[in-house]
């Protein structure tokens, strides 16, 4: 009985390595999939698949057919969609105010010139009147000694908040402190009910006021929560309005420190310290809304090993682009992200026609709303169709820059958990090499959908190509740069205008190779050990 036992055993695991990856090489993907993909999606017809435009539901019926196609399983709501609602707020023909009471003055902002604001998504219309308290950067970040609320009060008052971060802080643990989600969140739970933010002097070098000024009468857009709340808002907290240097620094007139010696202070690494103002803000805003529908695309290849097969990795790309602008030029999206769809669809015909069904399941989301601030994708991580604790991985699909045949990848994310070391493998056995960021002051990792998976404790990466072309003529940093500078968001990014198909070949099957490896393995993939976003977010 015991031999039989053992001999059981023995063949259980005998089975289990032969369902493991077995080359070294991926199938080779299609480019003329790739191509069709591409140039259908950012087509003239489409005109940018601007989220929940008529392109973009076109665009997302496409994908649908695809993944039909392939033999894939509907996991969206209603068959391959899981409908979106957004609410869109505009200005209701009046702009907003701004009044800042001193005890013998009173001084009127002006929109657009002293401070800007986004019509409220929460409420059509809202007037708070209440004290100023400046919180230095309105960070709490106790791991790294920083907390810019002690001793201060800011229960029912505006919390009047540096933007940025200090120097001391690590770039992406940075980002994720500075980000005004974080701030607002941490201005709430003290109690604030409003904030106001400081431009400052690095952020003007970085991008000038005047230039968000221009963009003052742009709506605002949101998903809603089942509760009927937008989805980004923060309950209890007055919508923010942000003032530019010249105006900001007449709220320090007569404190015990006036706004330049704090910048003064800031240059030199040292973390500003808050205190109170001798002053009230009156604010009032009147938006009107509009209720939007727009679906992610979502498909599941199911799983073959009995115990792994409810264990899910997730393929992530967006389908949305920016539209059509009101002159009537079209932006197409053919670089971002049409390339990431099409790949990311090529990659699942690879799996579906290999032969080898993958042990893990497989699931493919096509997210709308990137370009209005990662809302498909925060939307599916908080609604996500299957259950979010069988989530394992995250691979995310991005404006890959298919410029050139490259000789190295990049994975964002690479150095906070174990699919890093899954990217490189992929890479090798590809002939090629994994790079580190190249661009780390751009604090990539947070700013694409792959962190919405991450703020839900998902080990995730973004891949897009390296800079070393395999032809030594072409420098790659250089492409990437001018297509930054060039293309990004502008009518330019079109199927016509430098998309390597062959790039895209090889991108898909390194892609294919990271995805059958983690689906394939015996365990999912970990954060690393003492990882401040595995520590923070996966706990």
């Amino acid at each position: 009985m015991k031999s039989k036992i053992l001999l059981s055993g023995l063949l259980a695991v005998l089975l289990a390595a032969c369902t493991a990856v077995t080359t070294d090489t991926a199938p080779s993907a299609n480019i003329d999939n790739i191509s069709r993909d591409v140039n259908y999606l950012a087509s003239a017809e489409l005109a940018g698949r601007n989220t929940g435009s008529e392109g973009y539901l076109k665009a997302a019926q496409y994908v649908a057919d695809q993944f039909q196609s392939m033999g894939l399983t509907p996991a969206g709501v209603q068959g391959f969609f899981q409908n979106v609602p957004f609410r869109s707020a505009s200005w209701n023909g009046a702009e907003p105010g701004l009044v800042v009471k001193g005890e013998s003055d009173e001084i009127t902002f002006t929109f657009g010139e002293d401070f800007i604001a986004s019509p409220s998504a929460v409420s059509e219309e809202a007037n708070l009147e209440a004290e100023l308290v400046f919180v230095g950067y309105g960070i709490e970040a106790p791991d790294y000694g920083l907390d810019d609320y002690t001793g201060l009060d800011v229960k029912g008052k505006i919390a009047v908040i540096l933007s940025g971060r200090p120097k001391s802080l690590p770039s992406e643990v940075g980002a994720h402190y500075a980000s005004s989600y974080n701030k607002r969140e941490t201005a709430a739970r003290h109690g604030a009910v409003g904030y106001i933010t400081l431009y400052t002097p690095e952020r003007e070098k970085r991008r000038p006021f005047a230039r968000y000024a221009e963009h003052r009468h742009e709506d605002t857009f949101d998903w809603v929560k089942r509760t009927g709340e937008p989805g980004s808002a923060t309950p209890g907290l007055y919508p923010g309005v942000m003032l530019n240097i010249d105006a900001a620094s007449k709220l320090f007139n007569g404190t015990q420190q006036s706004l330049e010696a704090i910048f003064s202070d800031m240059e030199k690494g040292q973390n500003p310290k808050g205190f109170e103002l001798p002053y009230r803000a009156a604010l009032s805003t009147s938006s009107k809304h509009q209720d939007i529908l727009s679906p992610n695309v979502v498909a599941v290849l199911p799983g073959s090993d009995p115990a792994l097969k409810n264990e899910y990795v997730v393929f992530s790309a967006h389908l949305d682009h920016i539209g059509k602008k009101e002159d009537g030029q079209i932006y197409y999206g053919a670089q971002d992200n049409a390339a990431g769809i099409a790949v990311m669809l090529e990659t699942a015909r690879l799996f579906a026609e290999s032969g080898q069904a993958p042990r893990r399941s497989l699931l493919f989301v096509a997210v709308t709303g990137e370009e209005k601030g990662l809302l498909g994708s925060d939307y599916f991580a908080e609604y996500p169709t299957v259950p979010l604790q069988s989530i394992v991985a995250n691979i995310n699909l991005d404006m890959p820059m298919l410029l050139y045949p490259f000789r190295d990848i990049i994975a964002f994310g690479a150095e906070h958990s174990s699919l890093g070391q899954v990217a490189e493998n992929a890479a090798i056995r590809s002939g090629l090499k994994l790079s580190p960021d190249p661009m780390p002051e751009e604090v990539i990792f947070v700013r694409s959908d792959h962190y919405n998976f991450v703020r839900r404790g998902v080990p995730s990466i973004y891949l897009i190509t390296g800079r070393e072309a395999q032809d030594p003529n072409i420098d790659g940093t250089a492409m990437q740069v001018a297509f930054l500078k060039e293309s990004y968001h502008k009518p330019g990014d079109a199927p016509d205008a430098g998309v390597s198909y062959a790039a895209a070949r090889q991108f898909t099957e390194i892609n294919y190779l990271i995805a059958r490896e983690v689906a394939d393995a015996e365990d999912k993939p970990s954060w690393y050990e003492g990882d401040f976003f595995g520590d923070l977010f996966s706990k």
